[in-house]
């Protein structure tokens, strides 16, 4: 079983995010007396799950979820802090992952085009496990996720949008047994708005 450190990893992601916008952010505040300070989202959709682990066969079909913090500073690009998981089983083998990241986007009307990084602690099932060199069942292993990707929100409401997100995912379960799963995804956000302040 393969088992590797994330949070540290994940706190220093995040302190790093936090530095780099403390001082705009401190900025903002002193000039704009009744500017919006941000928005907090909650996502979910369908997910289709591509394994790429052994070459398994088929299709996952799977669900995603998260919560975005969007900041709103005066940048070209709107950074977001990103937690997200995902929930796929499948004939050969099921995955869930859950981790944060970042996300950035620029508003082009009623399209909101973004890039992400998410870091998810992952977990791979096997629907039919083998004997191990322990001699004992292999049934499930687990990975650092990296996954690149980006989408496109598109407004429906002032407080709904649809959502298409591609993810291309890095696993390594131990022994150099690397895989790299693509996650494409369909659902629904809604934005629940800060009061002016």
């Amino acid at each position: 079983m393969h088992t590797r450190p994330t949070f540290s990893r994940f706190l220093l992601f995040f302190a790093a995010f936090l530095i780099l916008t403390s001082p705009l952010t401190l900025h903002a505040q002193a000039t704009a007396a009744a500017s919006k300070k941000g928005d907090l989202s909650v996502y979910s959709g369908y997910s289709a799950v591509w394994p790429q682990y052994l070459n398994a066969p088929n299709i996952n079909s799977g669900v995603s979820f998260g919560v975005e913090y969007t900041r709103h500073l005066r940048w070209y690009l709107l950074p977001s802090l990103v937690a997200r998981g995902k929930v796929a089983p499948g004939n050969t083998v099921g995955e869930r992952t859950w981790g944060g990241g970042i996300k950035v986007e620029h508003e082009f009307r009623s399209f909101r085009p973004y890039a992400s990084f998410i870091l998810s602690s992952g977990n791979i099932t096997f629907t039919h496990p083998v004997i191990d060199y322990r001699g004992k069942r292999y049934t499930s292993d687990n990975s650092i996720v990296y996954a690149p990707g980006g989408g496109v929100d598109v407004d429906i409401t002032e407080k709904w949008s649809g959502r298409v997100d591609y993810q291309y995912e890095y696993w390594n379960i131990g022994t150099n047994q690397s895989f790299y799963p693509s996650v494409l995804s369909f659902g629904v956000v809604y934005r629940i708005p800060f009061h002016p302040f």
